[in-house]
């Protein structure tokens, strides 16, 4: 009686051995299949602040700092734009670069800005696969505020155009859609103007004494509908071409152009908007055009399963087909795994 149970606990113990192979077997088959090419991770950004929000204080290079997952030499766009009651409303862009290490850094000029006044800061990448936002606050300078950034920035800032003052009131007849309008290098890029109260407007990009371009060009409501996109294309601006067009039954002409040897520089320039046909007084709205450098491609990872042969036939002494079926279109490994198992043990 005793050789029999041991004899049965061994022959018990000796099918879960077989089952276990066999699934390491199959797990070592397939995992060229499992095992693909790695994709790089999504870049991030992030903005370094105490507390619930950022401060700036009303001065001059108030800088702003944060980090990145992204490639050195990456530019991170930093808009900041007034939020809840502040008066007069703004816009500000700026561009900082990723270094080694990781950071980045800009500085804002909020010396026209008062104590109390929120704003609204989001950083993200120039192509817009990463971004994040966080809100602001101006509190007064104390002190002597930094005239210039300070000595230990973490990274370079790039020139930039002079920050835009005022966006739109609520009574203007004019108004951009939105305020920062983005291309690549030698790309288009599109400005949408509302009307109301008008079928005009003046559209002035760039500044020629600042950033060595200007084009100036009225923009017609010709459908009435109180809306135009205006397009600007980057590699025709100065060059003699057809620089600005409009979407639908709406026009444009253009007043005045830079001339330019080559396509538009990348670079953040000034974009107004003034009610009429003609550019007079106060614009009755800023934005900024931000061209930046165009993308190189790179290579992706390839992500396809590495291709599997037929399996030969053991002659009933490993999975069949079905099993490897299952595997290889994508059947999770628990459920090929019992699959494996079950036929073994058949």
């Amino acid at each position: 009686m005793r050789s029999r149970r041991s004899g049965e606990r061994r022959q018990g113990r000796g099918r879960p051995v077989r089952i276990t192979v066999a699934l390491v077997v199959l797990v070592t088959a397939f995992a060229p299949a499992m095992l693909a090419a790695p994709v790089a991770a999504d870049p991030s950004v992030a903005i370094d602040y105490e507390g619930d929000r950022v401060t700036a204080a009303n001065g001059t290079s108030q800088v702003v700092t944060g980090t990145a997952e992204a490639p050195v030499g990456t530019e991170i766009l930093v808009r900041v734009r007034s939020s809840g009651d502040t008066e007069p409303a703004f816009l500000k862009s700026k561009t900082g670069v990723v270094t080694e290490n990781g950071t980045w850094a800009v500085a804002v000029d909020f010396s026209a800005q008062s104590a109390g006044d929120t704003f609204t800061l989001t950083a993200g990448t120039e192509n817009g696969s990463a971004e994040t936002e966080v809100d602001g606050e101006i509190v007064a300078c104390e002190g002597d505020c930094a005239e210039t950034p300070p000595s230990d920035t973490p990274t370079p800032i790039p020139e930039q155009t002079p920050t835009p003052t005022p966006t739109a009131g609520p009574d203007s007849s004019v108004a951009f859609g939105e305020n920062v309008f983005l291309a690549d290098s030698g790309g288009v890029a599109a400005v949408p103007v509302t009307f109301d109260g008008a079928d005009e407007a003046v559209v002035v990009v760039g500044n020629e004494t600042d950033a060595n371009y200007e084009l100036e060009a009225v923009v017609s409501d010709g459908d009435g509908d109180g809306e135009a996109i205006l397009y600007v294309d980057t590699s025709l601006a100065g060059r003699g071409g057809d620089t600005v067009s409009t979407s639908g039954g709406d026009s444009v002409t253009v007043d005045s152009e830079t001339s330019l040897d080559d396509a538009l520089d990348p670079a953040s320039y000034d974009v107004s908007l003034h009610a009429g046909g003609e550019r007079a007084g106060t614009p009755a709205d800023i934005g900024t055009l931000v061209v930046q450098e165009s993308a190189t491609p790179t290579a992706t990872a390839d992500t396809s399963a590495t291709p599997i042969s037929e399996p030969t036939d053991t002659g009933g002494a490993g999975p069949g087909s079905l099993a490897v079926g299952g595997l290889v279109s994508g059947a999770f490994l628990i459920g090929g795994a019992i699959l494996a198992a079950v036929l073994l043990k058949g």
